[in-house]
């Protein structure tokens, strides 16, 4: 009796380690995956082609930003109104990305890597960029962008 209830209890934390790993309940039928499978191409629910970077523009000036912890440094960019910019994300912890909706702006990088992205505000003023990472914006993860007259 002893031991077929340790057999039972090793199942369920067998069954229960399993399910984890693979996936949830609310995976789709068509996609044997489920959600699972976005997440480990490095797509993490929200960030659709978040491998494509906006364009960089010949001769742009560089901007390194570091992404970890939950935060961007610097947390403050300053450009010029309409100035190429490229901005270079390096992300030390895992997957971030740098977006700025206004001006379409997007860069994304992966857990020690390196990505580059075109960034060109033409209208002053100051922008919000954040990670799309599901609970990263909320947990403080956002800067600002300061667009300065010519």
């Amino acid at each position: 009796m002893r031991r077929s209830l340790i057999a039972v209890v090793l199942s369920l934390l067998t069954l229960s380690l399993v399910l984890a790993a693979c996936g949830d309940d609310e995976a789709s039928t068509d996609d044997p995956m489920g959600s699972r499978s976005d997440q480990m191409d490095g797509d993490m629910g929200g960030m659709d082609g978040h491998d494509e970077s906006t364009p960089v523009a010949p001769g742009a000036r560089r901007i390194e930003v570091e992404a970890t912890s939950f935060e961007f440094d610097p947390d403050e960019i300053t450009v010029t109104a309409g100035e190429d910019v490229a901005i270079v994300l390096t992300s030390d912890d895992l997957l971030h990305d740098f977006t700025i909706d206004d001006i379409d702006v997007h860069v994304a990088a992966d857990r020690g890597e390196t990505a580059e992205g075109g960034l060109r505000a033409d209208e002053p003023g100051e922008y919000t960029f954040y990670c799309t990472v599901a609970g990263h914006r909320e947990a403080g993860m956002e800067g600002t962008l300061v667009v300065e007259e010519p």
